[in-house]
């Protein structure tokens, strides 16, 4: 069996939140014991800097803890990046001992942290092809973005494979981005996976009995980082007007970020107190709850890879309005599965919510199905040789 390592900072059970962990899942659900997993514990028992056997949803897999995370915050001193960077690079010898020659990395600040490691077969996925440090939760991020590009760009010449999950636009800019290091020919558009097992359309009053909504009430709900690039400030604004319409209405925001008390500041201003949800951190099956006990489906984000969150909205059956991301247009139907606005324009966008909500339930996914995640070893393997 040719076993594969992936390195990433996540405990590739729950934490940290967002497109990295998602993957990596698909990933383990896919391959199983082939995979071994370096990466962070939120776990006390576990050990840090030595590889054991871990049992992750009842597969056990060679684990190696880089370093143990308080899964409580969201926000360090230190930037997880550089945490993450210093210690890829501290940890090689030991990382490097279970002699696995494929590694799949979806981290940009990995690549360069192992460039010196003699790996003979890289696979590397952009998440998102945008400069992470534009979008920092730091301030001094977008200060160093032009460094941490030459650094990134650099590691990539190491990768055999390239993955990009995002749309042809995105996948342009980025090439445009490097000056020439990498071609549009070596990079191979590879959209996020949903697991369908647990994002399908539920029946709808079962899911808010569940969760105690009223069957009269409108439910809007976005998922995701509380993070300023999401739009959380734009699409409050926007069901601000939409609620004034429909006044038995709710709009659920489900995530963890850091900018939770920002966001609830803003609520408190808007006078939204008691119609605005900030539902927090939810597992995949809680998300798919809250989703098919929803009417409507938004994202006002500035900045996206490939949509995991809107993939999993359309997967479950519920109408979408959305920002023209990346994806967008490629995961949304216009008319048919919801709309994409073209600009943050607050009037705009909450007419296309109106338009977005009276589309019949559960809307077609079968353009998204074709993304399943038990397909993912299959279409991987298409792609990338293992050695």
């Amino acid at each position: 069996m040719k076993k594969i390592l992936i390195i990433d900072f996540c405990n590739y059970e729950d934490y940290q939140i967002g497109g990295h962990l998602t993957f990596a899942k698909s990933l383990m659900q896919a391959f199983g014991d082939q995979l071994a997993l370096a990466g962070i514990t939120t776990d006390k028992s576990d050990p840090v800097g030595r590889w054991i056997k871990k049992n992750i949803d009842g597969t056990s897999y060679d684990f190696f803890a880089l370093v143990r995370y308080n899964k409580n915050k969201t926000k360090f001193f230190i930037p997880d990046r550089l945490i993450c960077f210093l210690l890829v690079r501290f940890y090689k010898n030991k990382i490097l001992s279970v002699n696995i020659k494929n590694v799949f990395i979806q981290r940009q600040e990995i690549l360069p942290a192992v460039r010196n490691y003699g790996i003979e077969n890289i696979c590397y996925r952009f998440p998102g092809l945008q400069n992470p440090l534009s979008i920092s939760k730091y301030w001094y991020g977008k200060y160093i973005a032009g460094i941490f590009d030459k650094l990134f760009f650099s590691g990539l010449k190491n990768a055999k494979t390239i993955l990009a999950t995002g749309d042809e636009n995105a996948i342009n800019e980025m090439i445009l981005r490097s000056k020439g290091s990498i071609e549009r020919t070596s990079v191979i558009k590879f959209p996020t996976r949903v697991n369908t097992d647990i994002f399908k359309p539920l029946d709808k009053f079962e899911a808010r009995v569940k969760l105690n909504i009223s069957s009269s009430t409108s439910v809007v709900i976005t998922t995701g980082r509380l993070a300023w690039f999401k739009g959380w400030k734009f699409m409050i604004d926007c069901f601000s007007i939409f609620e004034k319409k429909i006044p038995d209405s709710m709009f659920y925001i489900v995530g963890e970020g850091e900018d939770f008390q920002k966001i609830k500041d803003y609520m408190e201003l808007k006078g939204l107190i008691g119609k605005i949800i900030l539902a927090g951190k939810k597992n995949p099956d809680e998300i798919a709850t809250l989703l098919n006990a929803s009417d409507l489906f938004i994202m006002g984000s500035y900045k996206e890879g490939w949509s995991t969150s809107l993939s999993e909205a359309v997967a479950c059956g519920i109408p979408s309005c959305v920002t023209n991301f990346s994806s967008a247009k490629e995961i949304i139907r216009q008319g048919e599965n919801g709309y994409v606005i073209e600009s943050h324009d607050v009037e705009l966008f909450a007419k296309g919510m109106f338009k977005a909500v009276s589309i019949a339930h559960p809307i077609n996914n079968e353009n998204i199905k074709v993304f399943a995640s038990d397909k993912i070893k299959e279409d991987l393997m298409k792609v990338w040789n293992l050695i």
